[in-house]
């Protein structure tokens, strides 16, 4: 029997972008012959009917899951959908992808071959020698990299080009180590929270440069509560890092 390979993809508002996007999602399981490939979409009651998109595909795949919930910022999401899948699907390897058909969905097959070479976190980068320059405007590509060097400094990790990446791979015994709840960070923050406590955790971590593809429907979720949360967060990253140090 093969291992299983779960995708937990947030939603909120994302019923047009979805329609298009789970074919090809699950039009990469052939190509991935190690591993069972399903995907969980973590659906925050969004009001333009994502659910029922969701639901609808499911009368036909059965490694298509549905998880709804209030609204509670990108976080929350990614914890509830983390834990329901430890829980009920029990995967092998968890990865992150967005909903936006900014993340290449042919690249799943790299990701889950290339945790068999040894990795256990492989992150998809917008800024690796070799992507493609990113579909983002020019303020947001600054604050990507800029976060990306202060997340580096606070949490004192090892020189990644990019920490604030929603597309990874990652061993899901290594989540399962990792105590979410604590995570506090309810927004985008929680991709270099994650991250820093994987990388804590002893994680072994590869970056394949990806081409971050413009947004086809709806428009952006980041929101300034998100950018005023990631700086706070940034104390938090580099009190954890002096209390490993402590210990």
């Amino acid at each position: 029997m093969n291992k299983k390979a779960c995708i937990i993809m947030p939603t909120y508002n994302e019923a047009a972008n979805l329609a298009e996007l789970l074919p090809q999602v699950f039009e990469q399981a052939d190509k991935i012959p190690t591993h069972e490939l399903h995907l969980l979409v973590v659906d925050d009651n969004s009001p333009d009917r994502t659910g029922s998109v969701v639901a609808e595909w499911m009368k036909h795949n059965p490694h298509l899951h549905l998880l709804s919930g209030q609204k509670a910022g990108l976080g929350e999401a990614y914890k509830r959908g983390m834990a329901h899948a430890l829980a009920t699907l029990q995967p092998d390897l968890i990865l992150q992808m967005d909903a936006d058909q900014q993340h290449d969905p042919s690249l799943i097959p790299l990701f889950v071959n290339l945790t068999q070479y040894g990795f256990d976190l492989v992150i998809g980068s917008r800024f690796a020698p070799g992507a493609g320059r990113p579909a983002l405007s020019f303020y947001r590509r600054l604050i990507s990299r800029l976060g990306t060097i202060l997340v580096r400094l606070a949490a004192g990790l090892p020189r990644l080009h990019d920490c604030t990446s929603g597309y990874r791979c990652i061993r899901a015994d290594l989540i399962a180590e990792c105590n979410l709840g604590p995570l506090a960070t309810r927004g985008y923050s929680f991709q270099s929270s994650l991250l820093s406590e994987l990388i804590r955790k002893g994680a072994r971590v590869v970056e394949i440069p990806i081409h971050f593809a413009p947004r086809v429907h709806g428009t952006s979720k980041l929101s300034l509560q998100d950018q005023i949360e990631f700086v706070t967060n940034l104390g938090r990253l580099w009190l954890c890092r002096l209390n490993g140090r402590a210990r």
